[in-house]
Order: structure tokens, then sequence, then C-alpha cells
């Protein structure tokens, strides 16, 4: 049973570990897409496609993503000061 939890930890330390540079591109690049259109950002997700709302629904509100996406968050506020 044990073992089972250690495999099951270890993927998914492994996933969160995977996610974080897609999260910091996926951040980063949101951030450029809003300067170069001076837009807000809610302005932005108002003109966003549906396509492109599931996407980001499913990058940024995924309960599974939601660790890397902090991490990704925060390290992106320190590199951006």
């Amino acid at each position: 049973m044990t073992s089972a939890y250690i495999f099951f930890g270890a993927i998914a330390i492994l996933y969160f570990i995977i996610m974080i540079p897609v999260q910091y591109s996926y951040i980063s690049g949101m951030k450029e897409r809003s300067r170069n259109t001076s837009l807000s950002q809610q302005e932005m997700y108002d003109q966003m496609p549906v396509q492109e709302e599931q996407l980001h629904y499913h990058v940024q509100g995924n309960l599974f993503n939601l660790p890397s996406a902090l991490v990704a968050s925060l390290i992106y506020k320190l590199k951006h000061r």
C-alpha cells in the first residue's frame, strides 16, 4: 500500500515539476500579449475566441495545475520586478 502512495506521489511531483516551465511560458505570453494590445486583462479575456478561453481554463483553472501555476507566477514576478 505504501509503495502505491510513493508511486503516485512521485508521479504528482514529476507532473508538478514538468508543468512549471509550461505555466511560466503561458503566463509570460499572456503578459506580453496584454502589453502589446494595451487592453486590460478583462477586455483581453472578453475578446478571446471560445477555443482560446477553453485552453486558458484548462491551463490555468485545472486543480492539478494550481501548484505549478503558483510557482510559475512567483518566478515570473521575481524575474520581472
